[in-house]
């Protein structure tokens, strides 16, 4: 059994969840890697995670792995905190449930988003690009999470660049997690 299946053990309670994993680009997400961590519905983050701010179109690499995903049977839903009207048109582009206002780091929005799926809190995966916001928020629910590469840094609002210096420590953490998808890896 490859070693990175054991990082989210199948106990309950706060240390089940606590290693956060890694992978620099989401679009290097695959299916066979959801499977093997037992994760059958994600909450997807989406500024700058899956689009870039300000944009209201899902880029063809975004629809490309949303439609990889929903074939291979995983639910999605949009977790975010902007606005119902920003936030619903780009997840009908694509397809997908979505939480808008989600008030990330709270745990209130990953309520609300696992409301609208029939997914139990270990087969949840939360993926996201900031720290505070996104890891935070799948912590404090008790789910497992995913730290990815931003895919616009330099357009980024000031409050997210500040949280991103903040929080810079915790981030070079998890980013020493990245390769937990390699066999014989601990």
């Amino acid at each position: 059994m490859p070693a990175f299946l054991n990082i989210h053990s199948e106990s309950s309670g706060f240390g089940a969840v606590m290693k956060t994993i890694y992978l620099p680009s989401i679009y290097s997400l695959t299916p066979q890697m959801l499977n093997g961590l037992g994760v059958k519905c994600l909450f997807l983050d989406v500024d700058n995670t899956i689009k870039k701010y300000n944009d209201p179109d899902p880029n063809g690499k975004t629809k490309e792995l949303i439609g990889k995903l929903h074939s291979a049977g995983v639910d999605i839903v949009l977790c975010s905190n902007n606005t119902k009207s920003s936030v619903k048109p780009f997840a009908d582009k694509l397809g997908c449930k979505f939480v808008s206002f989600a008030l990330k780091p709270s745990p209130l929005g990953m309520i609300r988003a696992q409301r609208k799926t029939r997914a139990r809190h270990k087969e949840i995966l939360l993926i996201g690009d900031q720290v505070f916001n996104d890891i935070l928020a799948g912590k404090l629910f008790g789910i497992k999470t995913m730290l990815v590469d931003p895919i616009d840094r330099e357009n980024e609002p000031s409050t997210v660049t500040a949280r991103r210096k903040l929080f810079g420590f915790f981030e070079r953490k998890i980013r020493g997690n990245r390769n937990l998808f390699k066999e014989g890896q601990k």
